[in-house]
């Protein structure tokens, strides 16, 4: 991968990770709150609908990151390399 040495794109990296991350946790975190509220016997009326529709919204947001927004970064990261070597003086 390119070194960044733009602190602003850095940012952007580590915030679209960690982001990724997030989504990860807070799907497991439905998931979990699910099973729990099965187990007390609680009227699935009142919340499934809800879990399953952000379990959705979730995925509709992954596939987003992880697609056509994964690949603009990918591409701002490599003009970044560019603009680094030619920063250097070095031709690519």
């Amino acid at each position: 991968m390119v070194e960044i040495t733009d602190p602003d794109l850095n940012q952007v990296l580590e915030h679209f990770e960690e982001m990724v991350e997030a989504i990860d946790r807070y799907r497991e975190t439905l998931k979990e709150r699910h099973a729990r509220y099965k187990a007390e016997k609680r009227d699935p009326s009142t919340y499934e609908h809800v879990m399953v529709l952000n379990l959705r919204r979730l995925d509709r947001l992954q596939q987003e990151l992880e697609g056509e927004t994964y690949d603009l970064l990918r591409a701002a990261l490599d003009g970044s390399g560019v603009l680094a070597s030619a920063d250097e003086g070095r031709w690519i």
